[in-house]
């Protein structure tokens, strides 16, 4: 097989469409794979050998490495990549094995990640806006709405620090975003209008000192808030929950993965919020967030989350 791989990689150094890092990502994930397959069999690999089976078994043991499914996705578009430079030889061809890719990406979606990923319960989200309701600072008012808007909609920190005045839709009940792709989307805000509603009504006008400013999230020191800030008060206010939580946007966010899954919202949709270029690793993220928070989603369903004083 390692005549084959070189005349692969060979043959990109022909193609301009591909740049030098694409060229040498393709060469270490072959070399990876040819390694593996040398310790598996204890011999050299024949091309026979690039088949079903030890595919899987080489993602299974990327996987185990430590490897994250980003690396996995990008090792298996490489062996795919292959497949086509074989499947152009008709000399080749005839001895080419079948492969189901299908079955490939169901076990490669399937796979334990390295870490194991984790959400939050239906009580400690309550507990947060719970603590977050007793506080009268303005900035309390503003810091529900941004949870709230994460946990409705699964938007990364820097599309909510883009959000302006203008982008909401009040008669709606719409908020147009920025995607991380630039692409725009207006998305229904759901359980989060009334949050962002009474800090609009409450807590922003004393947090912002100019009558021009845009910005639909205005930060303590005036201003635009920053991706800093966000994840500054999502901390400052992990902490104050009893026992302390390592609150963040990846927490947060998957938690908003998980939610949306639960509310049967299409894939596709949820992986354009996410910002996944693919669908797998979406599926893959929602399989974990099943698995890890399971026992949590047994004890505590999921209902509506309110803000106490307006229920």
């Amino acid at each position: 097989m390692e005549i084959q791989v070189s005349a692969f990689l060979a043959s990109l150094q022909a193609q301009p469409a591909y740049s030098d890092s694409t060229r040498l990502a393709y060469a270490n994930d072959m070399r990876v794979f040819l390694t593996h397959l040398k310790r598996t069999l204890r011999r050299p690999p024949e091309l026979a050998d690039f088949n079903q089976a030890q595919i899987i078994g080489f993602l299974e043991f990327e996987s185990q490495r430590g490897h994250r499914l980003n690396t996995l996705l990008r090792r298996r578009a490489t062996l795919r990549r292959f497949q086509a430079f074989l499947s152009e030889s008709d000399e080749l061809t005839a001895e080419l094995p079948e492969l189901d890719w299908e079955r490939i990406d169901r076990s490669l979606v399937s796979l334990p990640p390295p870490h194991p990923t984790k959400c939050l319960t239906n009580d400690q989200i309550a507990e947060l806006l719970t603590v977050m309701e007793t506080s009268p600072r303005p900035r309390a008012r503003r810091d529900q709405a941004i949870l709230l808007l994460l946990l409705e909609t699964g938007l990364s920190v820097g599309a909510l620090t883009t959000l302006n005045l203008a982008d909401l839709d009040p008669s709606s009940g719409k908020l147009r975003v920025v995607l991380d792709d630039q692409s725009d989307r207006w998305l229904s805000l759901g359980e989060a209008a009334e949050a962002l509603a009474r800090y609009l009504k409450e807590a922003r006008p004393e947090l912002n000192t100019h009558a021009d400013e845009q910005a639909f999230f205005i930060s303590q020191m005036d201003g635009r808030m920053s991706r800093q800030g966000i994840w500054q008060i999502l901390r400052h206010w992990g902490l104050m929950h009893e026992p302390p939580i390592l609150l963040s946007p990846r927490l947060v966010r998957h938690t908003a993965a998980l939610r949306m899954a639960r509310a049967d919202r299409p894939l596709e949709e949820i992986q354009h919020l996410l910002g996944h270029s693919n669908p797998l690793s979406t599926q893959a993220l929602i399989r974990r967030l099943e698995a890890a928070c399971r026992d949590q989603a047994e004890t505590n369903p999921e209902k509506p989350i309110r803000i106490g004083a307006h229920e």
